[in-house]
């Protein structure tokens, strides 16, 4: 974990937007990346306001949400294509390297159809940082959403969930960049603690909730 971190962090610091922006490809392909990193690490590196406002949230918009989820937009198709054209028998052969089952996503589908259409679902589910994206793009596409409806819908979802994400980021400040490096940087150890807890609680409950509903 410590050197993904850093290594984010390094991209991050050195090219702004455009590792914003690959980085959001890149993790909804490669599932082992922790999601909310990516954009907690945005919101602490790139907004250059010290106190929040709305030029705050603006900056977050601008160079963290945005062309993250530009990116992680891109990212889904490559998912949501292989189930839309393969279906079943692509998910349960490989589903296993994105994280995702045949049997997890009809699962879903069947909880999610009680209460709420399909729009919502995938509205809502991406939002949650405990939800794989990769999960609800196997979903989409395997029960063959139209691409005219799942890019917008998922891409409203990720620029809420970058946000949200992205002003966490920022309101742990030095306190979240100093994670990869050591306590000896950073003043605040009860900050650091409240850093490694959301982030091991996030990752926690997406492990529990994959496992619960396999």
């Amino acid at each position: 974990m410590d050197q993904i971190l850093e290594s984010i962090l390094s991209l991050i610091r050195v090219n702004g937007l455009l590792a914003m922006f690959g980085g959001g490809f890149v993790e909804q392909i490669i599932v082992p990346i922790p999601s909310p990193i990516i954009t907690m690490a945005g919101g602490a590196i790139l907004v250059t306001h010290n106190s929040f406002s709305l030029n705050t949230l603006l900056e977050i918009f601008t160079k963290v949400s945005l062309p993250y989820s530009v990116g992680a937009t891109l990212g889904t198709s490559l998912v949501f294509f292989i189930a839309y054209f393969g279906g079943k028998p692509i998910i349960e052969r490989f589903g296993k390297y994105i994280g995702v089952s045949w049997k997890l996503i009809e699962k879903i589908r069947a909880d999610f159809k009680k209460t709420i259409n399909d729009e919502i679902f995938v509205f809502v589910a991406c939002i949650i940082p405990v939800v794989p994206v990769s999960l609800v793009s196997a979903f989409c596409g395997g029960f063959k959403f139209r691409p005219a409806k799942f890019y917008p819908t998922i891409f409203l979802a990720l620029l809420v969930r970058a946000t949200l994400l992205g002003f966490i980021g920022f309101q742990m400040g030095e306190a979240f960049t100093g994670l990869a490096h050591g306590l000896d940087r950073i003043e605040s150890v009860m900050t650091v603690a409240g850093a490694l807890v959301i982030l091991g609680f996030l990752f926690v409950k997406r492990e529990k909730w994959l496992k619960d509903n396999s």
